[in-house]
């Protein structure tokens, strides 16, 4: 039996993969862009590559490892391995688990990356053993990873915690599933900076391109540091997508009753100190009051490892329901 384990994080933007050991250290890790323009093919060719590289770079082989783990853009049908209709990576009914598994060899097992990121959470966060736990996920997309009574939540065909498409406002912005008002589609990272341009075009925050400056990407990151500078445009975009997710999360609250909220993704650890106060004070002043008691808000303390880490607990723990 080996003593290592692959990690497997396969975002909207970026890749990153990663060699732990059976306590959950990681030792090494690539990050990459992700090839989302290509053929999903395309993506697990980028993994293998990266994967191969931490290996060599360790001295490591294939007997060595104990087991694979990956997080993937959801939905996803757990029983198949099939990414099912990916808004940001666009792969309709893609079979993730047997690519995978055909590029990196057996024990490969699959999750969802924000029901990974629930895992690594609830095993190895500051939520560890919170049994009524909600993992959000806020960057090129949103979702959700839902612990209910220290079990993960998958729902009837593995679809719990889609929360990037909960209505929000009804008639509002187009999303990328094709609906209109849902909460990615007016609190992503991808949204804001939409926006944002669209606003600069119109003539109407010219101030924030002034402030970044022409030659810089308008980003989310961007936005954060114009809103820190006083940009008044900036600060209200970021201010209304925190109150979008506000919403929703008093909506999670309300139907969940969680002991524990936590936030994590690009966005949201990058602009956590714009978004977190306003997103708490939102909750607070329109959750039921009964959930309302003991609830905390918090983001994660593990970083952007923590789909790796839970991916190390799908392994350790034999804790998901595809495996090839």
């Amino acid at each position: 039996m080996g003593d290592f384990i692959i990690g497997i994080d396969i975002g909207g933007s970026k890749v990153l993969t990663g060699i732990l050991d059976k306590t959950g250290r990681v030792l090494t890790r690539k990050k990459e862009t992700t090839c989302s323009q290509g053929q999903p093919g395309e993506v697990m060719d980028q993994v293998a590559g990266m994967i191969e590289l931490m290996k060599d770079e360790l001295g490591i082989g294939a007997q060595d490892i104990l087991g694979i783990g990956a997080g993937v853009p959801g939905p996803l049908d757990y029983y198949r391995g099939v990414v099912l209709e990916s808004p940001n990576l666009r792969w309709p009914e893609y079979p993730a688990g047997s690519e995978l598994n055909k590029r990196l060899g057996s024990k490969l097992l699959l999750e969802k990356d924000t029901n990974a990121a629930a895992l690594g959470e609830f095993y190895y966060g500051s939520s560890k053993k919170i049994r009524n736990l909600i993992y959000i996920t806020v960057s090129t997309g949103i979702g959700a990873g839902i612990i209910a009574d220290g079990n993960l939540l998958h729902g009837h065909k593995g679809g719990a915690g889609e929360l990037g498409h909960m209505l929000i406002e009804p008639g509002g912005r187009s999303c990328g599933c094709g609906r209109q008002g849902c909460l990615e589609a007016l609190a992503s990272g991808t949204a804001l900076e939409q926006e944002a341009r669209e606003m600069i075009a119109h003539g109407q925050a010219q101030s924030i391109q002034a402030l970044i400056g022409d030659g810089k990407p308008l980003t989310a990151r961007e936005l954060g540091w114009a809103a820190r500078q006083g940009n008044k445009e900036a600060h209200d975009l970021i201010s209304r997508a925190a109150d979008f997710l506000g919403i929703a999360i008093t909506n999670l609250v309300n139907l969940l009753n969680p002991e524990r909220v936590v936030i994590g993704g690009g966005m949201g650890l990058g602009l956590q100190d714009l978004l977190l106060p306003r997103i708490k004070e939102y909750v607070f002043n329109h959750v039921f009051r009964l959930h309302r008691q003991d609830l905390e808000i918090a983001a994660t303390q593990l970083g952007e490892d923590i789909v790796l880490l839970g991916c190390a607990t799908m392994v350790l723990e034999n804790k998901q329901m595809f495996r090839k």
